[in-house]
C-alpha cells in the first residue's frame, strides 16, 4: 500500500508543504537514482558519489542572499538547509543546482510562505486569535504530565459519585475515556496556573466592563458572553454584581491564554500555524471532479503496471479520498505559484 501511495505522489507531482507533513519526503527516494519524472528539482544530473557533473561554480557565503520570493529574501544557509533535507544529505550546496533546478527548489521552499502572506490577507481577527491559542496550548499540554493513575483516581471518584446519585446512566470504561480525561485534566491544570493570582476586577465605566489582570474587557465582550450563556435573555447593564463578577471569571481563562500566546509564541510558530490552517481550508474548500479523479486513478494504475509493481493497486473508492486531498492540493499550490515573484540573485 505505500509504494502504491508512492507512486500517487511522482504521478501528481511533488510538492513541498511545511506546514502540513504531506509526504514529500518519502516521494524523494529515487530522485536521485534515475530520471525525475515531476514538475519539481530534477537531480538526477549531479553525481552524488564523486564530483558533480556540471562545472565547477564559485560558491557563495551562507549568509548571501540566494533568492526572493514576494520580497521576502531566501539566505544560502536555508537553501542549503532545505535540499540536503530534500536529497536527505546526498546534496548540500544550492550553488551547485542548474538554474532551472534552483528555481524550482525555491518554488518548494516558498509555498509555506505564500501561504503565509496569503492567511495574514484572508483570516479574519477572530480566526487567529483561535489558532494561536490551540497552539499556545497545545505547546503548554506537551510540558504538562498527567499520569494513568492520575486519571484513574478521578474516574474512580466520578464513578463513586454516580453511584451515589443512583444514576441509571452507563458509566463507559476507564479505557475507553482515559485520553478523554487526561487531556481534560491537563487543560485544567493550565488554566489552573494562569489563574492563579489573577486580579479581576468590575469597572462597569468607560464601555469597559472589568479588568483581568492589566487586560481590559469590553462590555460588548461581556454582552457577547451573556448572550452566548443565556441565550439572549441577560444583558451585562440588567445583572448583579455578584454575577459581572462571575461573567468575568469565566471569561478570564480565555483572555489570559490569549495574552500568555502573544507573549510567548514566536512570529514564526503563529505564521507555521496560520498558513497550515489557511491551506488545509483552501484544500476543503477546491473542488475536484469525478473525471479528475479518474483520470488520477488510471495514471496511478499505469505506474504501477510501468513499475512492475507486485502490489495490488487498492480500488478506486479506497484511494478517491486521498486523491481528492491530493488534487485539492496541488490546486491551492498551483494558485499559489501563479503569482508568486521569485528572482534569483
Amino acid at each position: 500500500m505505500n509504494r502504491i501511495l508512492m507512486v500517487l505522489g511522482v504521478s501528481f507531482g511533488l510538492f513541498a508543504n511545511s506546514v502540513s507533513a504531506d509526504g514529500l519526503t518519502n516521494n524523494l527516494n529515487n530522485m536521485l537514482n534515475k530520471k525525475e519524472t515531476t514538475p519539481m528539482v530534477d537531480l538526477s544530473n549531479l553525481n552524488v558519489n564523486a564530483r558533480p557533473v556540471q562545472p565547477k561554480v564559485k560558491t557563495r557565503s551562507s549568509k548571501a542572499v540566494v533568492a526572493t520570493v514576494n520580497g521576502h529574501k531566501i539566505i544560502k544557509k536555508d537553501a542549503d538547509k532545505y535540499l540536503k533535507n530534500r536529497t536527505k544529505g546526498k546534496v548540500k550546496n544550492f550553488d551547485l543546482l542548474p538554474k532551472k533546478q534552483r528555481v524550482r527548489l525555491l518554488q518548494e521552499m516558498s509555498i509555506s510562505t505564500l501561504a503565509s502572506d496569503a492567511a495574514k490577507k484572508e483570516l479574519s481577527e477572530q480566526e487567529k486569535s483561535a489558532i494561536t491559542t490551540r497552539v499556545w496550548m497545545q505547546k503548554e499540554a506537551l510540558e504538562t504530565k498527567v499520569t494513568d493513575d492520575q486519571a484513574k483516581e478521578i474516574y474512580d471518584q466520578m464513578s463513586q459519585r454516580a453511584k451515589d446519585a443512583n444514576s441509571t446512566k452507563p458509566i463507559p470504561s476507564f479505557d475507553s475515556i482515559k485520553d478523554r480525561m487526561k487531556m481534560q485534566i491537563v487543560e485544567k491544570q493550565i488554566i489552573g496556573k494562569l489563574m492563579k493570582g489573577v486580579d479581576i476586577k468590575v469597572i462597569d465605566a468607560n464601555m469597559i466592563a472589568g479588568s483581568i489582570n492589566d487586560i481590559y474587557v469590553s462590555i460588548e465582550d461581556a454582552d457577547n458572553a451573556l448572550n452566548s450563556i443565556s441565550k439572549g435573555k441577560a444583558a451585562w447593564a440588567k445583572v448583579s454584581e455578584n454575577d459581572k463578577m462571575k461573567l468575568l471569571n469565566m471569561i478570564a481563562p480565555s483572555k489570559l491564554i490569549e495574552a500568555a500566546a502573544k507573549k510567548d509564541l514566536k512570529s514564526k510558530d503563529t505564521e507555521v500555524a496560520f498558513s497550515n490552517f489557511w491551506m488545509q481550508s483552501k484544500v476543503m474548500k477546491t473542488e475536484v471532479s469525478d473525471k479528475e479523479l479518474r483520470s488520477a486513478y488510471d495514471k496511478i494504475k499505469k505506474s504501477a503496471k510501468k513499475a512492475k509493481s507486485k502490489q495490488k493497486v487498492p480500488e478506486f473508492e479506497q484511494l478517491k479520498n486521498t486523491l481528492k486531498m491530493q488534487i485539492a492540493k496541488e490546486k491551492v499550490i498551483a494558485g499559489l505559484m501563479k503569482n508568486a515573484k521569485i528572482k534569483l540573485k
